[in-house]
């Protein structure tokens, strides 16, 4: 064979065989698939409360003062509590062993002495998950005139509920 033809049909074998090998890698095969993936809602933990403490604005007959709530959050995400409610049932403690008609109630006092039935509502007191905290409640806590005597010097604590949602991080 002369030269210029085995040059001709080495080039022919070599065009030959790369296109097949580009061939080979076109032709692989595309794999797809479809299922269900899978995930579980953890159980919510309920909120635990201290009881409601009278903090500042040391109460008298018709006074008006702050409290402090110390709530905990023991959900892996953060939680916002909207309300906090005082069953008017449940009274008010006093340290006081003598101090029974302690005159003191919880609710919503900062407009008026007549207050809000127990309920402060509309509050934005957020908490990350697992955290614990203090707020301070301004206006919260009222004496009535109908006070015992016996209560002067008392501290009182109130069993109060909250209530709220999970919020965004």
């Amino acid at each position: 064979m002369r030269k210029s033809i085995k040059r001709a049909v080495i080039a022919g074998v070599a065009v030959v065989a790369v296109g097949g090998a580009a061939t080979a890698a076109y032709a692989a095969w595309n794999a797809n698939g479809s299922g269900v993936a899978g995930a579980n809602a953890t159980t919510a933990q309920e909120l635990k409360v201290s009881a409601a403490k009278v903090t500042s604005g040391l109460l008298y007959p018709t006074g008006t003062g702050d409290a402090a709530v110390t709530i905990e959050n023991p959900n892996k995400y953060p939680v916002t509590v909207t309300d906090i409610k005082w069953n008017d049932k449940d009274g008010v403690q006093a340290d006081k062993k003598d101090c029974n008609n302690t005159g003191v109630y919880f609710g919503d006092f900062s407009k008026n002495d007549i207050g809000s039935n127990g309920l402060l509502s509309k509050l934005n007191l957020r908490l990350a998950g697992g955290e614990t905290k203090t707020f301070t409640l301004a206006d919260a806590v009222h004496m009535t005139n109908n006070s015992q005597n016996e209560c002067q010097g008392a501290a009182f604590t109130i069993k109060v509920a909250v209530s709220g949602a999970s919020a965004d991080k």
